[in-house]
């Protein structure tokens, strides 16, 4: 028996895993938008016979609407198809959401931009395509009517 320890196993890496890799620089979790920030705090809350919305609808959320100088309220199927409208549809990021006491009824802070409150309404872009103001309110009406609004 020798007295010299056994060969060491040669362990070669390829050159490229010895090279460094390139920077790079992590994804934003949201695309960086100009303008003033606003926080919009959404409530909701059950629907009600009063309410009038569709069969489907379980809750109902409200805000000031800064541009219209007014509250909205919308009924909705579900607290997720509300936060989808708000973050993919109006461009808004959740900041922060809870449960309030009573069915349904949830408090969400979302941080906006002006230019998402600055959209043209829909009244306006069906008369950009050439609708009558006359054609825009009949339409209108006739969607609220078959979705159980107003």
């Amino acid at each position: 028996m020798s007295d010299r320890p056994p060969p060491r196993p040669s362990f070669e890496t390829p050159e490229s895993a010895l090279e460094l890799e390139p920077a790079t620089r992590p994804a934003q979790a949201s695309p960086v938008s100009s303008g003033r920030v606003h926080l919009v705090v959404v409530v909701t809350r059950a629907v009600t016979p009063a309410d009038r919305a569709p069969p489907n609808a379980i809750l109902v959320s409200r805000f000031w609407h800064p541009s219209l100088h007014r509250w909205s309220e919308s009924p909705f199927e579900s607290l997720e198809h509300a936060i989808h409208l708000f973050v993919d549809e109006s461009g808004w990021v959740l900041r922060q959401q809870q449960a309030l006491d009573g069915p349904h009824a949830f408090e969400l802070i979302f941080e906006a931009r002006r230019e998402n409150f600055s959209r043209p309404s829909t009244e306006a872009m069906l008369e950009d395509v050439g609708l009558t103001p006359e054609d825009v309110k009949d339409i209108i009406g006739r969607v609220e009517r078959d979705n159980g609004g107003t």
